[in-house]
């Protein structure tokens, strides 16, 4: 389904289709339901197929389906070193603004994925700390305290930044 799906995905966002179609198209004319959705992630998951996971998250950001249904799973999602995907996750999560969402985010801040070796800014870290902020919530704001002790400088930095624009320092 690569070329399908490439295919698909351009035409998406030429906006040639519309989110409803892109779905319908991908989904052989059915709509699916959330279910149907969460039952292609755990697939994803059992085979830890990276290019499905792909799929998977532009199908949630086509915003056609509630993002937050999938807190748990992208949640687990955020730590699995199989994919590539884990900024996207990350901006899900950021949109969600779940509450729930703190303790993974704050886990994930410290991660690193070979794929990323060549980010010295530490971008990921650098978006999990944004969600954090976004989020905003007690436990957002103190793990956010917490990264400001960071081993990792410019980590600290990043979440010492998002408390000063909370006006929390």
């Amino acid at each position: 389904m690569n070329l399908e799906f490439d295919s698909l995905v351009k035409k998406l966002y030429s906006g040639t289709i519309v989110k409803e179609e892109f779905v319908k198209l991908y989904f052989n004319g059915k709509i699916p339901s959330e279910h149907d959705i969460l039952d292609l992630i755990a697939y994803a998951i059992s085979i830890k197929d990276s290019r499905l996971i792909e799929e998977v998250v532009v199908l949630l950001y086509t915003g056609y389906f509630k993002t937050e249904s999938f807190l748990l799973v992208l949640c687990g999602l955020l730590s699995a070193h199989w994919h590539i995907k884990h900024e996207d996750i990350v901006t899900l999560l950021k949109e969600i603004k779940s509450p729930k969402a703190v303790n993974c985010l704050y886990s994930a801040v410290e991660l690193r994925f070979a794929y990323l070796d060549y980010d010295d800014t530490y971008q990921f870290a650098r978006k999990c700390i944004k969600a954090l902020s976004v989020i905003g919530d007690e436990n957002a704001v103190e793990k956010l305290k917490l990264l400001t002790n960071s081993k990792i400088p410019i980590i600290g930095e990043y979440a010492e930044r998002e408390l000063r624009n909370k006006g929390v320092l």
